[in-house]
């Protein structure tokens, strides 16, 4: 999968305490974040389809500061006692939301007749609920996401509108797209953080997917090089599908520093249902044989300040 990929991370914390230091907060209540991804396809890097039809990506999430539960959350975490109130430190939590949208196509946009042996137009657009649990080696991810598929989701709308700003041909075969289905979807993601040191890290991963847009498992690993790494648990990619948001608001308390890295990742999947190849759930919709099996390999790289992180 070849794809550009911009992600701009914005940490934030309160400016009053900037102004005034003997006015802070608990250091666990410091430090939210915005951050705003941005995935597409540019087809001149690996050539026409490398990246297997999947189009354009965009995501905007909010990161609560660490250990700070909205009220929205505060029920199930104290049902399932998340949080330990004796040693607050030995789980850490951060809560998030999210608005997500998906294009996917088939490779040949100006053909107006449908496809047979390639996969259907898609939009998804979602609603997400995150959580990340992080211990001092491991951590975990869960995300929920309410939403649709089909002409709903304006994928249509989106990507003609856009190329026409760029410009470049429209897309003829939306008519060919999957229907209006509401989505359900809940991710799970565990990473370990091993063979740590500030200039190399490796971090092996398990997770997969369940609900109407994808039933799935994974593993794989990733490994980082550079320069002052992060103390997280490596880089986020909203195209996954798999709970993948990684997200973790900077210590602000800690020295500014500049640093950066970059990465490798592989990993395998086994899919048992994609609904961008299988078609609708529950109604009669174009569709395409789908490989269960498949890898995927990624090299990107990330530079960052005490605010500000960007991949690419």
């Amino acid at each position: 999968m070849k794809l550009l990929i911009i992600v701009l991370w914005f940490g934030l914390h309160s400016f009053a305490d900037e102004a005034n230091p003997e006015n802070k907060k608990d250091p666990k209540q410091t430090g939210e974040a915005f951050a705003f991804y941005v995935e597409n396809d540019t087809r001149s890097l690996g050539g026409p389809g490398s990246d297997q039809a999947y189009t354009n990506g965009l995501k905007f999430s909010y990161v609560y500061a660490e250990n700070k539960i909205p009220d929205w959350a505060r029920g199930t975490i104290d049902k399932y006692k998340i949080l330990d109130e004796k040693n607050p430190d030995a789980t850490k939590v951060n809560l998030g939301i999210s608005l997500g949208h998906q294009i996917y196509t088939p490779n040949t946009l100006s053909e107006p007749n449908l496809i047979t042996n390639d996969r259907p137009y898609a939009g998804w657009l979602y609603l997400g609920f995150a959580a990340n649990l992080k211990e001092k080696s491991s951590a975990q991810f869960f995300e929920f996401d309410i939403g649709i598929v089909g002409p709903g989701a304006l994928g249509k709308q989106i990507q003609n509108n856009w190329h026409d700003m760029i410009p470049k041909e429209r897309a003829m075969g939306w008519q060919h797209g999957i229907n209006d289905e509401p989505t359900l979807q809940l991710y799970y993601q565990k990473r370990y953080k091993i063979a740590e040191s500030k200039n190399i890290d490796l971090l092996p991963f398990y997770g997969g997917g369940f609900g109407n847009v994808m039933i799935r498992v994974h593993a794989g690993a990733i490994v980082r090089i550079g320069s002052n790494l992060l103390d997280d648990f490596g880089p986020s990619r909203p195209s996954s599908n798999d709970g993948d948001s990684f997200i973790s608001p900077m210590n602000l308390d800690e020295p500014k520093k500049f640093g950066y890295y970059v990465f490798a990742s592989t990993r395998g999947n086994f899919i048992v249902r994609n609904i961008f190849l299988d078609g609708n759930t529950f109604q009669k919709s174009h569709h395409v044989r789908k490989y269960p099996f498949n890898f995927d390999t990624e090299i990107r790289s990330s530079t960052y300040t005490h605010r500000y992180q960007a991949w690419t």
